[in-house]
């Protein structure tokens, strides 16, 4: 062999870095890979920052004939000195890993990989019903890569599955299903084969009720009785109508820290909107019958605290209905 000066001579490939980074089979033929997911736990579902914890674990198993050895038994080799099919989990936000980076090579060449994985992953969820909304949250792992393309994936029935127990509190599973899909994630980006593990989450209602919709209820019913006070103490009256209207500017800010900052109102959004109207103009109606005691006209000031009273109440069990179930 001739050499041009000043070249080196040609280094000859390791078979780790052949078998690592050369795919096995025939150019063109697809890889079938057979992928399983299991859900161990759900620790929480996050609206604020559209995200979910979770707690899985990822099996995929593959044949690769370069790797048969008549050794009798399992061998155990480093991930990055055979090939594999490059998953990535595509919503993760921040996951841990829980076993080494192994596969498990039979003497036939089939190679299975697990991995466990603890953390956040992102999904978007539409939030106005909260909080009587459900969503369907996903784990989507993909294949990337130069063969990427080639790939065919298969699930692993038997090593699929989510637990019975979960961890979440707030939140109620109400199914799952995996799926393999081609995924698009963007306009002027290639479509990746991967599988899809999708659960549908419904949000437990009870906290909200007992510890944010009663305590507004009763902020309203404090100030309706604004209007069950002798017109003759008006200064109690202001009192008890501005100190309500606090209240739900402060309830407003703490139902904040509860959602993303969304451009759209949810279901708690037009309640909380609808009870500051009302206390509003609970307030407005204060005002006018002090103008009318003002002026000495206590007959009109009583009856149209008499006619408030009924209406307001009518008006608030509108807004009750109306923001929750139309």
């Amino acid at each position: 062999m001739i050499l041009a000066a000043g070249a080196a001579p040609a280094q000859e490939e390791s078979s780790e870095d052949y078998l690592s980074e050369v795919r096995p089979g025939p150019e063109g033929q697809q890889i079938p890979v057979n992928l399983g997911v299991a859900v161990i736990d759900i620790d929480g579902i996050d609206g604020a920052q559209q995200s979910f914890v979770a707690n899985f674990a990822v099996s995929a198993q593959w044949k690769d004939p370069r790797l048969a050895k008549d050794t009798g038994s399992v061998r155990i080799m480093d991930l990055e000195d055979v090939w594999t099919p490059n998953l990535q989990i595509l919503n993760q936000q921040k996951l841990f890993k829980t076993f080494p980076d192994k596969v498990e090579v039979s003497p036939d060449g089939t190679v299975i990989y697990r991995q466990r994985f603890w953390g956040t992953l992102s999904y978007p969820m539409n939030l106005k019903d909260f909080p009587l909304d459900h969503h369907s949250l996903q784990i989507k792992i993909v294949s990337v890569g130069n063969n990427a393309e080639d790939i065919k994936f298969s699930i692993a029935e038997k090593r699929t599955g989510m637990g019975d127990v979960l961890t979440v509190t707030d939140w109620r599973v109400l199914s799952w299903d995996i799926f393999a899909e081609p995924i698009k994630i963007g306009p002027t980006l290639p479509v990746l084969h991967g599988v899809v593990f999708e659960f549908e989450a419904s949000r437990l209602v009870n906290f909200y009720i007992i510890k944010v919709l009663v305590p507004l209820v009763m902020i309203v019913f404090m100030s309706l009785i604004v209007l069950f006070i002798d017109p003759l103490h008006v200064g109690p009256k202001f009192s008890i109508a501005i100190t309500a209207i606090l209240t739900l500017i402060a309830y407003r800010f703490l139902l904040g820290g509860l959602l993303p900052k969304i451009s759209y109102l949810t279901h708690m959004d037009y309640f909380l909107f609808g009870s500051m109207f009302l206390v509003f103009a609970v307030l407005v109606e204060t005002s006018i019958v002090a103008r009318l005691m003002s002026v000495k006209k206590e007959g009109p000031a009583k009856e149209l605290d008499y006619w408030s009273r009924w209406a307001f109440v009518v008006l608030f069990i509108l807004i009750l209905l109306l923001s929750f179930f139309v």
